[in-house]
Order: structure tokens, then sequence, then C-alpha cells
């Protein structure tokens, strides 16, 4: 596990190897203003059931607030 900074994340965007995982809580997902597109969704206490839906090729992302 690694951190990354912003403009590392910026420069990747638009490729086919960016993953983009908003892992907020549902109430704090559902009060948001803001969501990245193309990002997909998964809830801290689902991550094991949605494993599968991340290539492990791609660099992932994983972000909450």
């Amino acid at each position: 596990m690694t951190g990354a900074t912003i403009e590392e994340i910026e420069g990747r965007l638009g490729s086919e190897n960016l993953t983009l995982v908003d892992s907020r809580a549902p109430r704090v997902w559902e009060e948001a203003e803001t969501k990245a597109a193309g990002a997909i969704r998964i809830p801290p206490d689902e991550a094991e059931k949605h494993i599968a839906d991340v290539s492990r090729d791609d660099y992932i992302v994983t972000y909450c607030t």
C-alpha cells in the first residue's frame, strides 16, 4: 500500500489502468455534494463482496472522507 499525490492521480485520469474506489460510509456518501466521475462505490463494510470488481492490474485509488 502506498500513497499518491493529487498530481499523480490527475496524471492518470482517463487512463485505462486507473480505478477510483469511493469507500465512504453510506451516510457520508449519500450526503456528499461531490462524487468523482467514473468511481466505483465500495463501502468499507462490503469490501470483501466487491473484491472481484477491481482489477489487480489497475492502479487503484481508494478514497474516503
